[in-house]
């Protein structure tokens, strides 16, 4: 034999003994571990198709056990900073259309009383967003015309000035009884003007609200001045919810349905005080329940001479500003300078986000009852006694005036408040 056959034979042999080794190891049912019988294993590259059911089994219940939710898809696209919700809010003081101012708007040739043109001048110191003044009359074509009952006509001097809003309860609003109410109401209503601080005798306590500029806004109003006589009156007759009197423990009640309401701000007016006189301790003690019962803004009036404005500062540490008195906006008693002076507020109020709103930037504008006589007839004028002099107006009447605007800045020098446009003076 040749070299080669006598190596191929010796290779055979070794294999079959190799094969004879390994089927008696599988019969035996013994593990076989090729590294110790020094045979080299080749790895074969697994083929993705030819999976066992055991894998299959097995990769399924893994996926299963893994599975997520897809993540939601968001809107990535830049939104635009939200328009702030705030409006600009004017309050003035009183109108009181007494005897004196009745008698000198006589017009004789048309046999009306004439209160055209009053605010004509000063309309623009009042063009806010929302507008509100008090008004110490009832409106009545059923009664006869006093100090206490002007005609329905009137009406139009809060039209021509734009306020929205009349606070109407004073110490004599029930002079003419539940009728006299219903008038005045029944009028502002023809005109669009909504009435504070005096509802139909059916009427529930629920608050005025508003929602300007985004704001949603409860405006409140009560009368403290109220006679012992008036009150009998009016619960003899089961109408004293006609006119809300400024009792601490319906006030607070009355902001806490405006919150359960939604408002995110509440504004309380109230007429209080003694013609003339500066805050008394009642007054004082009204106003801290009013700001410790929730109110953001507390704007008084009734004196009829204008006072100052201060802070009320809470345990929480929050200040409600409180304004004593507006003063008077439009009156005839020509006696003493304070009586024909008085002042407008002017704030803004400002949406906070969470759920409640600031009082911003209070500022005011001095106001005067102008009185001339023009064709043997008087006429009044409502103006701002820190603004231009207005053509016609003589030499005494200039005095008044600029004595009138020096009145209510000194009042309020010491104040929060600063006079519309410019800084307080020191």
């Amino acid at each position: 034999m040749s070299a080669g056959t006598v190596f191929m034979l010796g290779l055979l042999a070794v294999v079959l003994c190799g094969s004879a080794l390994v089927l008696g190891r599988l019969s035996s049912g013994a593990s076989i571990n090729l590294n110790k019988q020094k045979v080299d294993v080749i790895e074969l590259q697994d083929d993705p198709s030819r999976e066992t059911t055991e894998e299959t089994k097995t990769t399924e219940q893994t996926a299963e056990a893994a599975k997520v939710t897809a993540p939601p898809v968001y809107d990535v696209t830049p939104v635009p900073q939200e328009q702030e919700n705030s409006y600009t809010l004017t309050i003035g003081g009183s109108i009181t259309l007494s005897g004196e101012v009745r008698k000198n708007s006589w017009n004789a040739d048309s046999k009306v009383t004439d209160y055209a043109d009053v605010m004509m001048l000063l309309a623009p110191q009042i063009d806010a967003d929302v507008n509100a003044v008090f008004l110490e009359n009832i409106l009545s074509d059923n009664h006869k015309a006093n100090d206490n009952t002007a005609p329905a006509s009137a009406s139009g001097i809060l039209k021509e000035a734009g306020f929205g809003m009349a606070a109407c309860g004073f110490s004599q609003s029930y002079s003419n009884g539940k009728e006299g109410i219903e008038a005045t109401l029944d009028t502002l209503n023809t005109q669009g003007i909504k009435a504070l601080g005096i509802r139909y005798a059916d009427e529930d306590s629920a608050p005025v609200i508003t929602n300007a500029g985004g704001v949603k806004t409860a405006f409140l109003q009560y009368t403290a001045t109220i006679s012992a006589k008036t009150r009998k009156a009016m619960v003899k007759e089961e109408t004293s919810g006609m006119v809300p009197e400024a009792d601490l423990t319906q006030i607070s009640a009355d902001i806490a349905a405006a919150r359960e309401q939604g408002a995110e701000v509440v504004i309380v007016l109230v007429n209080w005080g003694k013609n003339g006189k500066e805050p008394d301790r009642t007054q004082k003690e009204l106003a801290a329940g009013i700001a410790q019962a929730g109110a953001d803004l507390i704007v008084g009036n009734g004196s009829h001479v204008p006072q100052s404005a201060e802070y009320i500062t809470e345990k929480d540490g929050s200040s409600v500003l409180c304004v004593w008195s507006l003063g008077t906006l439009l009156g005839g008693d020509r006696g003493n300078i304070k009586h024909l002076s008085g002042y407008l507020l002017h704030v803004t109020v400002r949406s906070d986000g969470k759920g409640g709103a600031l009082i911003l930037g209070p500022e005011y504008t001095p106001v005067y009852t102008w009185k001339y006589k023009q064709d043997g007839r008087y006429y009044y004028r409502c103006i701002a006694s820190n603004g231009s002099v207005p053509d016609g107006m003589d030499n005494d009447q200039r005095k008044k005036m600029s004595q009138s605007a020096e009145t209510v800045q000194s009042i309020l020098k010491n104040s929060p408040m600063t006079v519309r446009g410019q800084e307080n003076a020191d």
